[in-house]
């Protein structure tokens, strides 16, 4: 047994003075020339003890005191302590909205944070007694722990009232509202769970192994909010159909097939998740979720929706995202011609299916999408003459932004030009050999994506709004250059001032134009001598559907695959002037024929832009006789024609304007340009320049930008035709 160290009793009063008079007879026995010596301060671990002395304590005293500082300040910490846990587990009083109803954690509302995952089981329903929330987190469960389902058994054998406690009784208990078990290894779920925790509103269980759901589920009738996404769930489970306030459920990343027709059992629903499943077929009760505000049917296998007149209860609809699935048709309709409105509807995204057309007829069912903000249809098979989809954009006047990008647009589309609210426009990766000028029209463009088109004169070096203003600079340009042929077109000035046999004036709004030509089922024969079988979708004429002698036809945006034979056959053949066939699917034009009915005698102006034309076919024979003997104007832009007859006045003996621009012409001969005044050869592939095209007399404007010739050099180009001309010249040495 070790040796108690010695304690220095405390010094009294007494034994102070006489310590205090045997250092003063110290001091006067020694010279007065030697100053009285100071005593020197010990150094000590604590403070000395001074009663009206130089007196100090002993060592053992020192030491002592110093431990129960020691042990004081200890006490001190282990207090202040226990205060900030019962501090931290107190609730806070405060509106959760958003991500933060998922936890108190302002910084990680979703619990994810890997410290929270090493709190105790113990601790986190502790707290969750007293703020109604328990989140299990990232803690790596293949269970729901037994603690947790028996969190609010109380065993009255073990109830103690103590009123001078501060800590949470059980009596003051908070219900659980919110149970979040998400990314764990969960393959089941207790069915105690439903049985247990009755007035959660909140259950989230994503990011686990769950195949099925037990049939407990069904009892949680105050639940609001179901998340379910990334586990195993093959079936779409029934007892979902029982709760009848949901508003939010999510389903997606499982392996559901099929919705089933009771989903419209789920009134309450707003917000509907079932992306990333396998979805094949979605029941036609769908449309009786009235209240339903979102729906994600991304990357599922979908070939067709319900039709149209079944959506029509979606009146609060606002997003609808159909992406990477199979539809070839978006609006399966009937013929019934009524109009079906999506007022609320502000996104549409349906990118990335098999779209070639929107509806499967023209005269179907109108679907009127009024407040539509953003149409997304990129990645689609859709081209301007696509079914529906001229009357779908009609529909959206509001919308502002448009995706029509890796389609098989070569032009786009007329309605375009009707969104004046348009702000962004993404016509990337098309076949575009060109941008319109008439883009300018659009007042709020501001985002024009044009790459990946094969355009001859693409914009380079310049910026966003620069190229925007460039076009409308153009559009004012050709406006003007209209009206001026217009002023030398005596029949043009008749025109406008004639009405068509339907009473369309020239003040009628272009949709109402639209809509009485869709309507109408009889020919316009106009009083000055044009007749307009225009948007049709004519493949034929016969020989009823023309009427009179006009000498002006206009059959363009139809489906005529060749010049339709019925217009030789009529008597108008005679006095046909001006035929317009742009915007057709005519695949070749023969210059030359041996059959004398197909001769057009009088006829001057051919235009047939917009088509599908890969030659001007002639014929060498004896008997061949030419096709258009009168032929002054021939216009043949934006086909797919390679080459031009070297001897092209040979054919056209009358010829003297050619517009070839926007084709894939390669090489050009001089002799095909003979006796020709206007040329256009605009955004073709032309790779060398012939100089010999100099001496060409008659030559009075010739277009040659977005060619691949790096001689005549763009400068030379841009000061016009007797610059080029002279250059050419120049090259030969004249």
């Amino acid at each position: 047994m070790q040796k108690r160290s010695s304690i220095q009793p405390r010094p009294t009063k007494a034994s102070m003075l006489r310590q205090q008079g045997q250092q003063q007879g110290q001091q006067t026995s020694r010279p007065s020339s030697v100053a009285p010596s100071t005593p020197r301060p010990t150094a000590t671990t604590g403070t000395t003890n001074k009663i009206n002395s130089k007196a100090q304590a002993s060592e053992g005293i020192r030491a002592f005191m110093a431990t129960q500082r020691a042990v004081a300040a200890q006490r001190k910490k282990t207090i202040e302590k226990e205060d900030q846990e019962k501090t931290a587990s107190r609730p806070r009083i405060r509106v959760m909205t958003g991500t933060n109803r998922y936890s108190n954690d302002d910084n990680d509302p979703f619990g994810m944070d890997a410290n929270k995952s090493n709190l105790k089981l113990e601790t986190l329903i502790r707290q969750a007694k007293s703020s109604g929330k328990l989140n299990l987190s990232n803690r790596n469960l293949d269970h729901v722990p037994e603690e947790v389902l028996s969190m609010y058994h109380v065993d009255p054998n073990k109830i103690v009232v103590d009123f001078s406690s501060t800590d949470d009784a059980w009596y003051d208990s908070t219900e659980l509202n919110k149970l979040i078990v998400a990314y764990n290894s969960i393959t089941e779920i207790d069915e105690r769970l439903g049985q247990e925790f009755g007035a959660l509103t909140l259950l989230d269980f994503r990011n686990n192994q769950l195949e099925k759901l037990p049939t407990s589920l069904s009892q949680l009738q105050h639940l609001t909010v179901l998340h379910l996404s990334h586990n195993q769930i093959q079936e779409f489970p029934e007892q979902i159909f029982k709760l009848d306030r949901l508003r939010d459920l999510d389903l997606s990343h499982n392996q559901l097939n099929v919705l089933p027709e009771a989903i419209e059992r789920l009134s309450h629903l707003e917000i509907l998740n079932l992306n990333d499943n396998q979805i094949k077929k979605v029941a036609d009760s769908i449309g009786q979720l009235i209240k339903l505000r979102k729906l994600y049917l991304n990357h599922n296998q979908l070939v067709q929706l319900p039709q149209a007149y079944h959506l029509q209860n979606w009146k609060k609809l606002e997003e609808l995202h159909l992406v990477k699935n199979q539809l070839r048709v978006l609006f399966v309709q009937d013929d019934s011609g009524r109009t079906i409105e999506l007022p609320s509807l502000s996104r549409l995204d349906i990118r990335q299916n098999n779209l070639s057309q929107i509806t499967e007829r023209e005269q179907q069912t109108i679907v009127s999408l009024p407040k539509l903000k953003e149409l997304l249809i990129s990645m689609n098979q859709l081209s301007q003459e696509s079914i529906g989809l001229s009357r779908l954009l009609l529909e959206t006047p509001s919308v502002q932004t448009l995706d029509l990008s890796s389609n098989l647009f070569s032009e786009i589309p007329d309605a375009v030009l009707t969104l004046e609210y348009l702000k962004r426009l993404d016509v990337s990766a098309n076949h575009l050999r060109y941008l319109r000028n008439d883009l300018g029209k659009l007042e709020h463009l501001m985002v024009l994506t044009w790459e990946g088109n094969p355009l001859r004169s693409a914009p380079r070096n310049i910026s966003m709004p620069e190229l925007i203003e460039s076009l409308r600079v153009k559009m004012v340009s050709d406006q003007e250059e209209k009206e001026a042929h217009a002023e030398d077109d005596p029949d043009h000035q008749e025109n406008s001032a004639d009405l068509t046999t339907t009473g369309v004036t020239k003040d009628t709004t272009q949709q109402e134009q639209r809509q009485q030509e869709q309507q109408q089922t009889t020919t316009l024969v106009r009083a000055s001598g044009t007749l307009d079988l225009s948007r049709k979708q004519l493949s034929d004429i016969d020989n009823d559907m023309l009427t009179g002698t006009p000498a002006t036809l206009q059959l363009y945006q139809n489906v005529f695959e060749t010049i339709p034979k019925a217009i030789n056959d009529h008597p108008l053949a005679s006095t046909l002037v001006t035929l317009n066939l742009d915007h057709n699917r005519i695949k070749a034009l023969s210059l030359t024929t041996k059959d004398a009915t197909m001769v057009f005698k009088s006829l001057s102006r051919l235009s047939l832009s917009n088509n599908r034309i890969t030659a001007l076919v002639t014929s060498f024979e004896e008997d061949a006789l030419v096709a258009f003997p009168q032929l002054t104007e021939l216009n043949v832009s934006m086909n797919a024609l390679t080459s031009l007859p070297e001897n092209l006045r040979d054919y056209l003996p009358r010829l003297r304007t050619l517009k070839a621009n926007t084709n894939r012409i390669d090489k050009i001969i001089p002799q095909t340009l003979e006796g020709l005044e206007m040329i256009d050869l605009g955004n073709n592939d032309i790779g060398q320049l012939p100089p010999e095209i100099g001496r060409i007399g008659s030559i009075r404007e010739l277009i040659l930008y977005g060619n691949r010739f790096r001689i005549p050099r763009p400068a030379v180009l841009d000061q016009g035709t007797g610059a080029v001309l002279e250059f050419l010249r120049r090259r030969l040495g004249d």
